[in-house]
């Protein structure tokens, strides 16, 4: 029944909020999964995005693996390979100084 609710990855659009576990820390980063998708890998690269106000304020306070938090979607990269699918992923920043 899991694999009924799970949405497919071409209804992910730039901007989206969606609910992500992580499944790692990285040097750069971490690692997620994304809630209620298709498996696919998933990452928010910290160094690059350290000047998003989302991304500091998340940094500040890193969520252990395990925890479920709101991400964003910025980017759905595909390779000519499947199931080659990397989903770039920012913090929820509006409002924020």
């Amino acid at each position: 029944m899991a694999d009924e609710l799970r949405r497919p990855l071409s209804e992910l659009r730039q901007g989206d909020i969606v609910q992500a576990t992580i499944t790692s820390h990285e040097p750069w980063g971490l690692m997620a999964k994304l809630n209620g998708y298709e498996s696919v890998g998933a990452s928010l690269d910290m160094i690059r995005r350290s000047s998003e106000p989302g991304v500091k304020r998340l940094a500040q306070g890193l969520p252990p693996v395990g925890a479920t938090i709101d991400l964003v979607i910025d980017k759905v990269r595909t390779w000519h390979r499947k199931p080659w699918i990397w989903v770039d992923l920012t913090a929820p920043g509006h409002g924020e100084g």
